[in-house]
């Protein structure tokens, strides 16, 4: 392990050295002090690989800290936070990381599951722009069960898109305050390769007609990147005045690939800053399924979403897949 530590290390500081990015993250804090974040005791599903197992098991599960309709926003923490699972995921396998550790920041969290089509228990596969009004109507839900004026939403994967597709298209303005994209799938994306394998050795659309036979529209949708539902939010450029968005990818993501199509380019009157884990956390190795489980990445999020009063990031070593070594 710790030779493929110091090999994946070697090979983030290459795959950066050329790269043109935001600055990090934890670039001239004020505070050089890092957040006292939560460390989960073992048994609490701290991992993507354990929490996947037991979402498996308890279908429609909340992670822990979310779903708590009597909370209401503290001064310090106005704004709400409804975290969007990615495609073939569920609000428990995406979220039982960063959840338990917003709720103890004192944010009031929710999350959902949405855009099944009856495909077992794997959800955000169905026609995108429906799974879009769906999250926008949760979003409605939370903002009237708790009085906030606004929200900020944090999507993985698919649910980067789509927390922005809900801000900038679906919610009216000064609604969704922050969004939040830890490998959003922003623009089309070759799924490691695959899907540009898939194009040379299938005959002609026979995969993407595969994929909608087994109701999953959703990943042609982010394939191919030119449908009704990527027109609609990068057409006419991809932010809208009054929003803080946040893009924070992975150099070893193996789905949203290449790992920059994670990146927004920003327009007038809105803040963004895309970033890479492994320019604030050279030691972090997570990739696409991993990366809501680092305890880094969870640093940077907070520091997304309170930057008035930004922290240090302290960096742990993570590993592929199965995240830290212990929370």
């Amino acid at each position: 392990m710790k030779r493929m530590v110091r090999v994946l290390t070697a090979l983030t500081i290459a795959a950066l050295a050329g790269a043109t990015l935001a600055a990090p993250a934890a670039a001239a804090l004020p505070d050089p002090t890092p957040r006292a974040i939560r460390i989960a005791p073992a048994g609490e599903d701290s991992d993507w690989v354990s929490a996947s197992v037991t979402a498996s098991k308890r279908p429609g599960l909340s992670p822990a800290g979310a779903n708590d309709w009597s909370c209401r926003p503290s001064a310090a923490h106005p704004e709400p936070v409804v975290l969007i699972h990615g495609t073939l995921e569920n609000m428990y396998s995406s979220w039982n990381g960063l959840g338990p550790i917003l709720a103890d920041q004192g944010y009031c969290v929710f999350a959902l599951d949405y855009g099944s089509t009856g495909v077992g228990g794997m959800k955000a596969t169905g026609e995108m722009v429906a799974s879009a009004r769906e999250i926008s109507d949760f979003v409605d839900r939370v903002r009237t069960a708790t009085g906030a004026a606004a929200v900020s939403l944090i999507g993985h994967s698919q649910g980067g898109v789509q927390a922005r597709y809900v801000a900038n298209l679906l919610q009216p303005r000064g609604a969704v305050a922050r969004v939040i994209m830890l490998a959003g799938s922003n623009h089309a994306i070759t799924v490691g390769g695959l899907a540009e394998l898939a194009k040379l050795v299938l005959p002609h659309g026979s995969a993407a007609q595969l994929l909608e036979l087994m109701g999953m529209p959703a990943i042609v949708e982010q394939v191919r990147g030119d449908g009704a539902f990527y027109q609609d939010v990068n057409g006419a450029g991809e932010t809208v005045p009054g929003i803080a968005y946040t893009a924070v990818a992975t150099v070893f993501d193996e789905v949203v690939t290449p790992f920059r199509q994670a990146f927004i380019t920003g327009g007038p009157g809105a803040t963004v800053e895309n970033t890479v884990v492994q320019r604030v956390c050279p030691e972090d190795l997570s990739e696409h399924l991993s990366l809501p489980y680092s305890k880094n990445v969870a640093q940077i999020v907070l520091n997304a979403l309170d930057p008035d009063d930004p922290h240090a990031v302290r960096c742990y070593i993570q590993h592929p897949v199965i995240g830290s070594t212990g929370w």
